[in-house]
């Protein structure tokens, strides 16, 4: 699947700019737990946090297929910061594009596209909120675990049922100095480590109805379309850890010696190359093709939570089969294949597990 003349400028800037600029980071932000706060300022003044936003907004406005090169580049190098951009487009940014009043559009899509402000997103499976209705506003006590982009300080987006029904869902827009609002600022993630990804508390956090987005009950819908957005940005993380890991491997196999002859002689070595490397391919031709139909306005839902699935639990078999061609060496945080391996296990739970894509892909295919 070739790619047009733009997407592979875009290609190739992001393939130095990674090189050049983030990669003589990413083992101490990793070691550190710090938000890469810095790799995102520089990508904000490349326009790429504002990349599903329209220009008259101050956006860059890249298709579909130009936000999961962007996203594949970058996460050869640090997956922590391609989650960090996926987060604020997918997850914050086009809700509010899609789905938000005309005052909140303008309140905060000028905002993201700049870096000024870096959006969050409250996965809907950890809540552990309860919220209840005090006149016209809406009252928000317990907390989540898994908010992406917590670490930002920024406003974010969460999904809570008013009724306790999993169906009814309504997007809500936390403000970040809204009161009440806790930000457990600890890391217990095993990947991912320079995301941002942390718990939120709310205690007695009250909302307006200004702060919904959409209408009352329309969450279900809202998550539907942003998920697969999200699902896309997932598997284009998922295909350069992949890559990246495997780009390690192959490296260190033509290099390290053993009985006097490079490992990448040796014919199980060789062997895991060659699956690593074809599932790489795959997986891209399923991640191209579902972002290039949703670029042609054709229904991509299938496309996307297959390319989410196989990406995701490939990476998991890569980053396995890359750290077994490093041997022992390949558990060190010396090598970078163990924080492959790690950021690969925190696709798999994001926005669906395995097993919960499974069921996604079997109902549109049965539908």
């Amino acid at each position: 699947m070739e790619l047009n003349q733009e997407c592979t400028l875009l290609q190739n800037e992001l393939k130095k700019f990674a090189q050049q600029v983030i990669l003589d980071k990413v083992d101490e932000l990793d070691k550190t737990c710090s938000f890469a706060r810095d790799n995102i300022k520089k990508l904000s003044e490349m326009g790429l946090l504002g990349a599903v936003i329209p220009e008259d907004m101050g956006g860059a406005a890249l298709d579909t297929i130009g936000l999961v090169i962007t996203l594949e580049e970058i996460s050869k190098v640090c997956a922590s910061t391609a989650l960090i951009t996926a987060t604020h487009n997918a997850l914050f940014a086009y809700p509010i594009l899609k789905f938000g009043s005309d005052e909140i559009k303008k309140k905060y899509l000028p905002q993201a596209a700049t870096g000024e402000i870096i959006g969050g997103y409250a996965d809907v499976t950890t809540n552990e909120i309860e919220i209840k209705k005090e006149g016209e506003d809406y009252i928000l006590n317990g907390r989540n675990l898994l908010v992406l982009n917590s670490s930002a300080n920024g406003p974010l987006i969460i999904l809570l049922s008013f009724s306790g029904e999993k169906q009814n869902l309504t997007a809500l827009l936390v403000e970040k100095n809204t009161t009440g609002i806790k930000r457990v600022q600890k890391n217990n993630t095993i990947g991912m480590k320079a995301s941002g990804i942390a718990e939120i508390a709310f205690e007695n956090c009250t909302l307006s109805p200004t702060n919904i987005i959409g209408t009352v009950n329309e969450g279900a819908t809202i998550l539907q379309e942003i998920l697969g957005l999200a699902q896309l940005c997932l598997a284009a993380i998922a295909l350069g850890i992949s890559q990246g890991a495997t780009d390690a491997a192959l490296k260190y196999a033509k290099e390290r010696i053993q009985f006097n002859t490079p490992i990448i002689e040796f014919g199980m070595v060789r062997e895991k190359i060659a699956d690593m490397s074809t599932k790489i391919e795959a997986g891209r031709l399923l991640l191209y093709d579902a972002a290039m139909k949703r670029d042609a306005k054709k229904d991509f839902r299938t496309a996307a939570a297959m390319a989410k699935y196989f990406s995701g639990t490939a990476a998991v078999e890569i980053t396995t089969s890359a750290i077994q061609i490093y041997g022992g060496y390949g558990y060190m945080k010396d090598y970078p294949v163990e924080r492959y391996f790690r950021d690969a296990q925190v696709i798999n739970v994001l926005c669906s597990t395995p097993v919960q894509i499974k069921e996604i892909i079997a109902k549109y295919t049965i539908s």
